[in-house]
């Protein structure tokens, strides 16, 4: 009877840390959005190749990001035009990671070098605004999420202010030069093992 009991709270535990928050309301024109549906990585997205290369691919319905033998795992979409304000949506779960990162980046040819700010969602709960040239952590807020919970954040860029919402209800505020001017892309980073995003959705907004 034990061994049945605790097989059926296995059960409801893993069905829990699955369930994926409903989508927020969102204001905005769409620019593109990924579900991650198809059996290969949409070939917009780009990423750097080799043996040493992170590793991405689709599983169960959702992208999941490997660092494997890399320093880190970095993907990255171009827009088809550059955009002022922009915010995106999507559901993250640094369910094996230290982190899971995201952020707009700058016109140029190197989108990595191009980011000023992200925000980054820790494995212990913790939603932070990152200033990538200095390294530092501008503005943070615990959502006391367990790491295999999905949680669908959503960041919201409009001249110099940062908006930041995790599954409907607003965390933090922010105001910064940094998340000024243009935007021509979206990359995601994650470090320090395995993670999973999902349902990203990229907005222009007015």
């Amino acid at each position: 009877m034990k061994i049945i009991l605790l097989l059926l709270l296995s059960v409801v535990a893993l069905q829990a840390a699955d369930k994926k928050p409903k989508a927020m309301r969102t204001k905005g024109d769409a620019l593109f959005a990924d579900e991650f549906k198809a059996d290969k990585l949409d070939e917009k997205w780009i990423f750097p190749k080799g043996e040493e290369a992170a590793k991405f691919e689709i599983t169960d319905g959702a992208l999941v990001l490997d660092q494997a033998g890399s320093k880190g795992a970095v993907i990255w979409r171009n827009f088809e035009t550059p955009v002022q304000d922009a915010s995106v949506q999507l559901l993250v779960k640094p369910w094996a990671c230290s982190w899971i990162a995201f952020g707009f980046y700058g016109p140029g040819e190197r989108p990595g070098a191009q980011r000023k700010i992200n925000i980054a969602v820790t494995k212990n709960g913790a939603v932070a605004v990152r200033d990538i040239e200095k390294q530092d952590t501008l503005k943070a807020a615990n959502t006391k999420s367990a790491p295999d919970e999905w949680q669908r954040v959503c960041f919201e860029s409009k001249g110099d202010k940062i908006t930041v919402s995790v599954n409907d209800r607003e965390v933090l505020e922010y105001k910064t030069e940094l998340t000024t001017g243009e935007k021509a892309g979206i990359l995601l980073n994650l470090y320090g093992g395995k993670g999973s995003v999902d349902e990203i959705e990229v907005k222009v907004l007015k």
